[in-house]
């Protein structure tokens, strides 16, 4: 059982949270900084794509179709990236509600 003190501090570190979420300075896309590995492999996949694309432009229409996966790639990890935050965000809930004995 949680004493008294640690209720109070588990109150304002919640309210915090929360309101640090609803006034958008926390979990918004802007205000997650991407890590120096993911810019290693940014800067890697450009690079290559780069010289995928230069070789594809002899040839339009597979230029196309890679253009076309490439969009749908990064339409399916936007939504996975999107459920996954969404399932997060209810088993915080869960974990929160749990914490306080609910």
């Amino acid at each position: 059982m949680l004493d008294l003190l640690s209720i109070k501090i588990y109150n304002i570190v919640m309210k915090s949270a929360i309101r640090q979420m609803y006034y958008g300075e926390r979990g918004s896309f802007e205000e997650i900084k991407p890590t120096k590995k993911y810019f290693e492999l940014l800067e890697n996949f450009v690079e290559l794509e780069d010289k995928l694309n230069s070789k594809l432009a002899l040839y339009p229409e597979i230029l196309v179709l890679y253009e076309k996966i490439i969009e749908l790639k990064e339409e399916s990890e936007s939504e996975l990236r999107a459920t996954c935050y969404v399932e997060g965000f209810r088993f915080g809930s869960l974990f929160g509600m749990e914490i306080t004995g609910e």
